[in-house]
């Protein structure tokens, strides 16, 4: 029932930022290429950078599941570069930072009483409109849009506040790079809740495995595989070697351990694996975990 909850409201969500759209080309937003995922907060389990060029169709396909495909190719269009963090803490939210170009003077039209959006005003934002519905917060400026996904229990005041006051996050130095450079092709993922989500990726129920964390990297090849290096950072050394085992069955690629790091590289994922994994991760019903 929560996995289908969650999976409702980043439905919910991807609808509210696919008609947030017009025609014409897209601008990038230079002031928050760096500043987005303070806006998603220091308490995300998950946090993923997923540029649009390069990686059109796997974006397509994952809008597709929620919206119109002409509607899904408005939004990619308008927008050069997602990031997204996933929270699993009771009750479960995702905020979305979605960086490009969007008609703001629209907001009243699009976002009407009559379909159930609230306006509101954002005193954390010097009186800023934002739009509220029963799962969704959203402010939009003209080169980003912010929203946070949740129950009528969200914390929208946190939400808020973060855009007015973006956290400093430290992240592994080439997920901070990856960032701060708005993804430039490649798509990046860091969890912080690692062993939960490895379980949930390789199908094992009810077994929370002894990783830390974990950084993933994936860039599309010229035979539209996905390429993916990743380093899982197990609770300690021998607890490595186990990981590493039970990865080798599930990923293929090149596998090397130091210390307590596993290392993968030249690990090929098809779309549609790719699909499934991101789906997983933003289902909060297999990998959420008390802190």
């Amino acid at each position: 029932m929560q996995k289908l909850y969650f999976s409702k409201i980043f439905g919910v969500g991807c609808i509210i930022a696919a008609i947030i759209l017009a025609s014409s080309c897209v601008s990038r937003s230079v002031e928050y290429d760096i500043r987005a995922f303070g806006a998603v907060g220091s308490d995300a389990d998950v946090y993923i950078v997923a540029p649009v060029i390069g990686n059109e169709s796997l974006l397509k396909t994952l809008f597709t599941a929620f919206v119109p495909e002409r509607t899904a190719l408005q939004y990619l269009n308008r927008t050069s570069v997602l990031y997204i963090g996933a929270d699993y803490e009771m009750p479960p939210s995702v905020t979305v930072v979605s960086s490009g170009s969007y008609p703001v003077s629209l907001g009243d039209l699009l976002f009407s009483k009559k379909d159930g959006w609230e306006k509101r005003r954002a005193a954390a934002l010097n009186n800023r409109t934002y739009y509220s519905s029963a799962t969704v917060d959203i402010v939009v400026q003209e080169k980003i849009a912010f929203m946070c996904l949740g129950d009528n229990q969200r914390d929208s005041a946190a939400f808020l506040q973060r855009i007015a006051e973006p956290q400093s996050l430290i992240f592994p130095p080439r997920f901070q790079a990856l960032s701060e450079s708005g993804g430039v092709g490649e798509i990046g993922l860091y969890a912080r809740s690692g062993g939960s989500v490895v379980s949930a990726l390789l199908g094992l129920e009810d077994i929370e495995l002894p990783i830390r964390s974990i950084e993933l990297y994936l860039k599309k090849d010229i035979n539209s595989m996905y390429r993916c290096s990743a380093i899982f950072e197990a609770t300690d050394a021998r607890a490595a070697l186990v990981v590493r085992l039970l990865l080798s069955h599930g990923l293929n690629g090149d596998f090397s351990v130091q210390d307590s790091s596993i290392f993968v590289e030249n690990a090929d994922i098809t779309e549609t694996e790719l699909i499934t994994m991101l789906r997983g991760i933003t289902s909060a019903a297999n990998i959420a975990q008390p802190r």
